[in-house]
């Protein structure tokens, strides 16, 4: 999973992961650890004010889906013959949620036709041209802290191998989101968000669900564009279209998500 991590803002070693964080309050940055003996992570928080802890530790539960009920939807998926494929003893994967949804929107725009690494290290270009760098006491790896819109708006991408339709498509999300085209909030409706977020330009159907799904949380979203997906419901080398698949889908309401992870998973 190393390969995944924007190397100075994310580093994974040893069932250890750990990020530099900004909150409205605070910046710092936590580590995450696997106890395999008590069936649990631990968390440790590091941070120039404590007021950010629970909104750091509520984040980190989202990041590791910890507050999902999965006994209806285990027992939902168990009975289909195609998502039970994907399922582990019985449970359905988690759906791991981003820490920063605005990296998040960033990051499914880079990994669009290209590797999941390749994407990994474009935003680390980004991070060390546009981030701000972390202060001195900070752990070796946790270099930058991933910039905001405002910081994006006002950096050239120009020379770090991102495509000119990219980094049009990357102002484009930055900006929108300060002239409150649309919204991050994971409350919001899927309507609104798909409506809003599909306003940007170079945002397309794909994007919309698997942000929808992956940065916000939103369990019914379902990026039915996704090859893998489309791979995973061939028949007999016949791909499915769009409308066979949404119709398809239709009985996974509402956890379409999870259903999506089933499908990738196998």
């Amino acid at each position: 999973m190393k390969f995944r991590a924007i190397q100075g803002v994310e580093d994974i070693e040893d069932q250890r992961y750990s990020r530099t964080f900004r909150t409205n309050r605070s910046k710092g940055y936590f580590i995450v650890r696997d106890n395999p003996g008590k069936s649990a992570i631990e968390l440790t928080i590091y941070c120039d004010d404590i007021r950010c802890y629970m909104e750091i530790y509520n984040r980190v539960r989202l990041m590791f889906d910890l507050n999902t009920d999965f006994f209806p939807i285990n027992k939902k998926f168990i009975k289909d013959k195609l998502l039970s494929k994907g399922m582990s003893d019985g449970h359905v994967p988690r759906l791991p949620i981003a820490f920063n949804s605005f990296e998040f929107c960033i990051r499914a725009v880079l990994g669009q036709q290209i590797s999941v690494q390749a994407a990994s290290t474009l935003a680390s270009r980004i991070a060390k041209k546009a981030g701000p760098q972390t202060e001195k006491n900070f752990p070796p790896g946790l270099d930058y802290f991933f910039p905001g819109p405002e910081e994006l708006v006002k950096t050239s991408l120009e020379g770090i191998g991102i495509t000119g339709v990219r980094q049009a498509t990357i102002t484009n999300i930055a900006q929108g989101l300060l002239d409150n085209v649309f919204s991050l909030n994971p409350n919001q409706p899927f309507e609104t968000f798909q409506k809003d977020f599909s306003a940007i330009r170079g945002i397309g159907e794909w994007t919309v669900n698997y942000v929808a799904m992956r940065s916000l949380g939103m369990v019914d979203s379902f990026p039915a564009a996704d090859l893998g997906i489309i791979k995973a419901l061939e028949k007999n080398g016949k791909r499915p279209g769009r409308k066979e698949i949404l119709k398809q889908a239709e009985k996974w309401r509402p956890y379409r998500a999870y259903a999506a992870l089933c499908l990738w998973n196998q």
